[in-house]
């Protein structure tokens, strides 16, 4: 029988996330006046000025989007996806791992994780859940903290015998 599970860890807006909203809509502003001087003046400078009001409102949206991301772990018959979901409209899988692969799991406090080891956060800023930590060797050593719910652990426990410390 398959075992399969879904978790959906999300979060809320903070206050980075509104200062950035409110930065992108007066650049946004900025730059189409920009635009219009440049088009009746065709004066370079206006266009110079357009086009980095352009790059800073990009960039100012990407960090933006960062700043309000929720997490889901997908259980699926001992293989665990871990997706971020950026501002409710990306989703990017970050890892796919079979939980055999783990070379440790346990409670943050429980495992030594080494400051050479590069560590991955899959939990948003305000989750208040137990830590737990696994070490897994893919292109190096990591670490991945999660904040599992008691059904995820049990089924990462299942099919991680003997790993667990």
């Amino acid at each position: 029988m398959d075992k399969f599970y879904e978790q959906h860890l999300g979060t809320e807006k903070n206050s980075l996330y509104v200062v950035f909203n409110v930065l992108i809509y007066a650049f946004g502003f900025i730059s189409s006046i920009a635009l219009l001087f440049t088009l009746f003046t065709f004066n370079i400078k206006f266009f110079i000025g357009f086009i980095l009001l352009s790059i800073i409102t990009y960039l100012m949206l990407y960090m933006r989007n960062r700043q309000y991301t929720e997490y889901e772990y997908i259980f699926t018959n001992g293989n665990l996806q871990i997706d971020a979901i950026y501002n409710k409209q990306k989703r990017k899988t970050l890892l796919d791992i079979d939980v055999k692969e783990f070379e440790a799991f346990g409670k943050e406090s429980e495992i030594k994780v080494l400051d050479r080891t590069k560590k991955n956060l899959f939990i948003p800023w305000n989750c208040n859940e137990d830590r737990y930590v696994f070490l897994y060797n893919k292109q190096g050593k990591k670490a991945g903290y999660i904040a599992p719910d008691e059904e995820m652990l049990k089924l990462i426990n299942l099919y991680n015998r003997g790993k667990r410390i």
